[in-house]
């Protein structure tokens, strides 16, 4: 068997072997507002359980910005107030220093396990977690601060379907609606290309 055959097949037996190894996470989206009662409640409830259940299978996009809206002359509404923008622009600047789920989802926890989640609780959270406040902060109160919302505005904008509420949560790029409650697992289970699937996603 001449060198050029063997190397064939060892593309193809390593082709064949990788079918076995894991796929690629699924890629959820979850288009949130920092005071939105229902994106607490599905932080608190199924995204919680997913990412206890489920998290080695899937990476979690959160967007800051829900039903803000932008207006003409630059400034930012949002839909429940000031600290709502205020809380949305800290998600935001902790998302650019604590990029991973597992550096911002303890984070986001935390500030949503509060009755009503404030700046001080924030801040609070990042005493708890050992994170930097002082660069979220500075980051709060400066130009890079604006800047991320907009970027986060427009991953927002982009959206086909446009969003119609909050939580908006999208499994690999697309609207999935049975994810908004609790289908979450089942639909990111099902969009998971791996033979490796954690026991959840085989549980009724």
């Amino acid at each position: 068997m001449s060198i050029q055959t063997l190397a064939v097949l060892a593309v193809v037996l390593a082709g064949f072997c990788g079918g076995a190894q894991s796929a690629e996470k699924v890629q959820l989206g979850f288009y949130s507002e920092s005071l939105c009662p229902d994106c607490i409640d599905f932080a608190n409830g199924p995204l919680e359980k997913a990412m206890n259940e489920i998290g080695s299978i899937f990476t979690l996009n959160y967007v800051p910005w829900g039903n803000a809206i932008l207006k003409n002359d630059g400034t930012i509404e949002c839909q429940h107030g000031k600290l709502e923008c205020t809380l949305n622009t800290v998600e935001a600047c902790t998302l650019y220093y604590y990029k991973t789920e597992t550096e911002f989802w303890p984070f986001l926890h935390c500030l949503d396990e509060k009755i009503a989640p404030t700046l001080d609780g924030a801040q609070q959270c990042f005493s708890q977690l050992s994170y930097n406040w002082t660069a979220v902060d500075a980051c709060l109160n400066s130009e890079q601060g604006y800047k991320l919302d907009l970027m986060y505005y427009n991953e927002t904008q982009a959206l086909k379907p446009p969003h119609e509420y909050t939580p908006w949560i999208t499994v690999n790029g697309k609207h999935d609606p049975r994810a908004e409650g609790s289908g979450l697992i089942k639909a990111i289970c099902e969009a998971y290309t791996g033979e490796d699937k954690p026991d959840a996603c085989s549980q009724k």
